[in-house]
């Protein structure tokens, strides 16, 4: 059976009766492929895409509000993206095929809580909180840590379902975004990097720096913040910076096969970043 509520009221009344075997669905990017290979065969659907209270992006004094429905396409696309959060852009833009981008959505990038998800990995950077409605028509607001617990594991109840994203806007804030693949734009990343940084007068403060598919969630890069914070934008050194990428992922993944490569492949990272923050 396939519900498609139109109103937060319509929604409500179906998460009341929502089973173990009901799925939220936006752009079904994921779920699709499962039903398709058969690992689904018992189900219900809760179709969003007709949730038009979920499908936009306002600018308010402080914040931008992303509605979970909103797809990787329509951030590309969106003039307030493109102004204030440089890093979510790169990571919409570069997520997959054109036809990918045209379905996946913001909130199922954070449901599905993969290791490789880009957006997610700016939403870190940025301090991303996240709007949860319930099935009593309650809404909490809670930090996008609080919601990823794991790989495919996020701490959304049975009952929940996620309705926005609320992204602070700040002054002289320079936010970035870069990842490595197998292959060019169709790739899941194999390790990627997203920054927010505030930049005044050539000083570097609040450094915020997320790594990606070095661990099950994305991974505060707290000797490269620690860096920046120590310099001037014109005193930042390549080869140091790139010394302490390869350090991060020796500290995040030190027993893992894939470190090798990784503390390799992120010496060139950080060189595509540093052009992407154009500092």
């Amino acid at each position: 059976m396939i519900y498609s509520p139109k109103t937060k009221d319509e929604l409500i009344e179906l998460i009341k009766i929502k089973d173990n075997n009901t799925y939220f669905i936006a752009g079904g990017t994921d779920i699709i492929i499962k039903i398709k290979n058969k690992k689904l065969t018992d189900y219900n659907i809760i179709d969003l895409t007709k949730m038009s209270e979920f499908a936009k992006i306002e600018e308010n004094d402080s914040t931008v509000s992303i509605g979970s429905i909103v797809t990787m396409t329509e951030l590309t696309e969106s003039e307030l993206i493109k102004k204030y959060f440089h890093s979510v852009y790169q990571a919409a833009y570069h997520l997959g095929s054109e036809q990918i981008r045209n379905l996946a959505t913001v909130g199922g990038n954070l449901a599905n809580a993969s290791q490789s998800a880009d957006v997610l990995l700016a939403l870190y950077s940025l301090n991303a909180k996240i709007k949860i409605l319930n099935s009593l028509g309650e809404e909490k607001i809670i930090p996008i840590e609080e919601l990823i617990l794991g790989r495919e594991k996020t701490s959304l109840a049975d009952d929940e379902v996620i309705e926005s994203i609320i992204l602070e806007k700040k002054d002289n804030q320079i936010t970035g975004f870069c990842k490595i693949g197998s292959r060019k734009a169709v790739t899941i990343s194999k390790i990627s990097c997203a920054v927010n940084l505030i930049v005044k007068d050539s000083e570097i403060s609040n450094p915020t720096v997320y790594l990606g598919a070095v661990g099950v969630v994305p991974t505060r890069a707290k000797l490269i913040e620690e860096y920046l914070s120590s310099v001037l934008t014109s005193e930042i050194d390549l080869k140091k910076l790139q010394e302490l990428a390869s350090e991060e992922v020796d500290l995040a993944i030190p027993t893992r096969e894939s470190r090798h490569y990784k503390r390799v492949a992120i010496k060139g990272l950080m060189d595509d970043l540093l052009q992407d923050l154009k500092l």
